[in-house]
């Protein structure tokens, strides 16, 4: 049955995006996603793009994380973000908190309760006692966190391109990803984040992350995000409609 839902899904989408002059998506990857359909339209890999004035490191946007969650001096803070399913990695993250029982575990972000699958109520109910599941902060306060944050764990299973990640790369926070297609082939483990595949590999770069400076690996995720700052996309979502436009008449 999920097979066939899968295919009427996917014939579905087909046809949604055969109506359409061009197609933008966000990476490499998912262009290939596309392609793999057999759309013929034209398709552009532009990413969503990522506003590097709200990650400017600021004094105050730390001090109210820190003061909003208690912390102290001495707290080594692991940071994730994401929706409540398991394909985000939050069973893993949970894991991997569990394992690293000396440091803070922080998971922003918020789901809908009917929409949480009974599995994943049920690890939350019971996650390890160092995780903190604040639900959906914004402002000053999350950007506070990705700038102060000791490390960024998101152990996603798939993205298509990771607005999170994005906005960590942009506060020059220190990355432990899992090694996906989204990430192919804009970032590289060990220059630009560590990309890994299991919750020992995972373990084992928070805490190299945690004990270690990585100033240059920073610099590089800072690279890696002003190669997608906002006003970059916005020169290349223009050209895609200046062609439309020209084509259209």
């Amino acid at each position: 049955l999920s097979n066939q839902i899968s295919s009427i899904y996917k014939h579905y989408l087909i046809n949604i995006y055969s109506l359409a002059d061009e197609i933008i998506t966000p990476t490499p990857y998912s262009k290939k996603i596309l392609e793999s359909y057999g759309i013929k339209k034209p398709i552009n890999a532009i990413s969503n793009g990522i506003d590097l004035r709200r990650f400017i490191y600021d004094e105050e946007k730390v001090k109210a994380f820190r003061q909003y969650f208690g912390l102290n001096e001495n707290d080594k803070v692991v940071m994730g973000a994401g929706l409540f399913f398991e394909r985000k990695g939050i069973l893993d993250f949970f894991e991997v908190a569990k394992r690293l029982p000396e440091y803070k575990f922080i998971w922003f972000g918020h789901s809908n309760g009917l929409t949480i699958p009974s599995k994943i109520n049920k690890a939350i109910e019971n996650r390890p006692f160092n995780v903190i599941m604040p639900g959906y902060v914004k402002g000053g306060i999350i950007e506070g966190a990705y700038l102060a944050s000791d490390c960024f764990f998101f152990p996603s299973y798939e993205e298509t391109e990771g607005i999170v990640v994005l906005e960590a790369l942009a506060a020059k926070n220190k990355l432990v990803l899992r090694n996906i297609g989204a990430y192919d082939p804009w970032l590289k483990d060990g220059e630009s984040c560590f990309l890994k595949n299991n919750n020992d590999e995972f373990v084992e770069k928070i805490k190299y992350c945690i004990e270690n400076d990585l100033n240059e690996m920073k610099e590089k995720a800072y690279e890696v995000a002003q190669a997608r700052a906002i006003n970059k996309i916005g020169e290349q979502l223009k050209e895609v409609y200046e062609r439309l436009y020209s084509k259209n008449g």
